[in-house]
Formats: C-alpha cells, sequence, structure tokens
C-alpha cells in the first residue's frame, strides 16, 4: 500500500491568527446546547465492549476502544439531535468563516482540494470518470475532480454550502442521502465515491460504508478522510478539555479513528485499501491553544518563530502517527 505524510499549509491564509477565544466560546456554547444519549455499551467502529475514558468535553464523554483503537463519543445525542446540528446557526455561521468564503476559496481549491483529488488520480483502479461526493460542502473537491476530467455530483444538506456550491462552481448539488432506500439511484454509476469528514459525524459509520459497497462494483474506487487518533492535537484537546473547538469537538465529531478501524470497516465491506495519506495541523493546534492560555504568545516572536517551522515540524508528526488527519 502507498503510503504518504505531510501536506504543506499556510494556516494564516486560512486563520488569521493564534486568537481561537471567541471561537472556543461558540463551540462550547454549542455543543452545551445539545443534550447527551445514554451511554454505548460497546464500540460502534467494531462492537468492542472494552474501552477507557480519554476526556469530557463539553457534557460529552470520549473513550478509547480497546479493540480498534478508535476514540468515540460513548454518549451521543439522538439522530434529530444530531441532524438539527448540521442546520444549526453556530455550524452555518463557522463554516461562512472557514469554507464559504471568497477571500480564502480559491487558495482552498488549489492547496487543499487539488492535491487531495490528485492523490485520487494517482492511485485509481477505476476507469470510469464519474465521482459522486457524499456531504460535498461548499463544492472545492468537486471542482477540482470538475478540472481533472470527472462527471461530477454532489449530495449536501447544509443550504448554505450547496447553494455556494452551485454559484461559485456550477456543481449540480442535491440536497439528500445516500441511504439504503435511495441506493438504487446510484448503483453502478460511480467509479469514485468520496466521504471526506462524513464518517466521524455519523452514529453509525459501518452502516455508511455498507451502502457505499451496494452502489459500487469491483475495480470501483472510495475515498475517505477522517480525523486520525491517536494525534497530537487530541492529546493537546485531553489536556485542555475546555478550549476545544475542532477534532475532539462534540457532538459533531463522534469518532476519531484509528488506521486500524478505517481498514477493518473497509474490508468488512470488500475494498481493498491502497493508498493512505496522513497530514493534520498538530502543531497550528498545539501553539494556538497555548496562545489562548497564554495571550502574550499572540503576535510575538515566538508566534513568528513557531510560524515559520510549522510544516517541517508537522511532517515529522505526520510521520512520527500521531497526525490528526488521514485520507
Amino acid at each position: 500500500m502507498i503510503i504518504r505524510y505531510g501536506k504543506s499549509l499556510d494556516s494564516a491564509r486560512l486563520k488569521r491568527d493564534l486568537d481561537k477565544t471567541s471561537s472556543i466560546a461558540a463551540a462550547r456554547d454549542f455543543s452545551t446546547a445539545t443534550k447527551p444519549g445514554p451511554l454505548l455499551d460497546s464500540c460502534p467502529a467494531c462492537d468492542s465492549p472494552n474501552a477507557t475514558d480519554l476526556a469530557t468535553i463539553y457534557g460529552f464523554k470520549y473513550r478509547e476502544c480497546s479493540g480498534c483503537g478508535s476514540a468515540f463519543v460513548a454518549n451521543p445525542p439522538e439522530s434529530d439531535a444530531i441532524e438539527a446540528a448540521y442546520k444549526s446557526d453556530y455550524y452555518t455561521a463557522a463554516n461562512k468563516i472557514l469554507l464559504a468564503n471568497e477571500r480564502v476559496i480559491d487558495y482552498r481549491l488549489d492547496t487543499v482540494a487539488r492535491p487531495k483529488v490528485q492523490f485520487v488520480v494517482d492511485n485509481l483502479t477505476t476507469s470510469k470518470r464519474t465521482w459522486l461526493d457524499v456531504g460535498c460542502g461548499v463544492g472545492e473537491i468537486l471542482a477540482a475532480a470538475e478540472d481533472s476530467g470527472f462527471q461530477v455530483l454532489g449530495l449536501e444538506t447544509n443550504t448554505m454550502e450547496a447553494e455556494f456550491a452551485r454559484t461559485r462552481f456550477g456543481i449540480d448539488v442535491r440536497d439528500e442521502y445516500v441511504t439504503p432506500d435511495t441506493v438504487r439511484t446510484y448503483e453502478s454509476r460511480y467509479g469514485v465515491i468520496s466521504l471526506f469528514s462524513v464518517l466521524e459525524h455519523v452514529s453509525d459509520p459501518r452502516a455508511i460504508l455498507r451502502t457505499m459497497s451496494k452502489v459500487q462494483g469491483p475495480g470501483d474506487n472510495i475515498v475517505i478522510e477522517t480525523p486520525h487518533f491517536p494525534s497530537i492535537s487530541s492529546f493537546s484537546q485531553i489536556c485542555f478539555p475546555e478550549h476545544v473547538n475542532r477534532m475532539m469537538h462534540p457532538p459533531l465529531h463522534l469518532f476519531l479513528f484509528s488506521t486500524n478501524a478505517i481498514m477493518q470497516m473497509l474490508r468488512e465491506n470488500d475494498y481493498e485499501p491502497c493508498a493512505l495519506w496522513y497530514f493534520g495541523q498538530d502543531f497550528y493546534e498545539l501553539i494556538s491553544t497555548l496562545g489562548v492560555l497564554h495571550p502574550q504568545i499572540n503576535g510575538s516572536r515566538l508566534h513568528e518563530a513557531a510560524s515559520a517551522i510549522t510544516n517541517a515540524v508537522q511532517k515529522e508528526i505526520d510521520a512520527s502517527g500521531f497526525t490528526d488527519e488521514m485520507l
């Protein structure tokens, strides 16, 4: 299997400074307004009943599964509360800043989306030039895929993001889910199905992969990007659980998957992993959390020096196995 480490990223282009105080406050208010559910008996990723406590973040209990090594929310909210979260003012407002933003969208297209699409193209096992992106967000992945010669379709239930994808990139986006009931609509049509930042948000990730496997045939490709555990980012958040606004952010991220868990779930559904890319923002997460704890860091020479070596340090973190993202 092909394994790649590291991805250059100028965090300052996407996030102006280290001051995430207001973002943390908004994340905390959002999370604490959502009622946790009952404790689970087992890990949804592998059914193991054995897990150890990691941290309680905004009322939600993260545990580490002893079976597959993933971190998961052990008291997730009811499904209607999860669905409401993705149509909430908080979620929409945050993504207007991070994603549906003319100041950053071209940079995201060139430095975030295009390299991921090229990684997929370099490792394709299908001859079909058709791409379905489930949870397509603001559409930058499909825009890059279309530029690479694919016929594309996006599925997105957040109205703001779907409209941005349509108007900014001219992409066909449908407001629907792929479910066992709608699966025939997509059967045998898509050589590539992608799930970028999707599996960590759903209460039953294995069910999603079962549905995808029914849509695709031999040689077709599935592309998954998820948070990775263990990571420097998660260790930082376990140490400072009152300063979380990404990664271990409940109830949005119900899972941070281990590599083993993803591989196991794929093989359960007749997929054979062929390529893996580790990259993250752990070093940025660490220094930005320090910037909250010690505001004098912001704009200091330490901040300037840390920013200058962020990509070099992050690449070492990626190669060590403690990165916070995998594709």
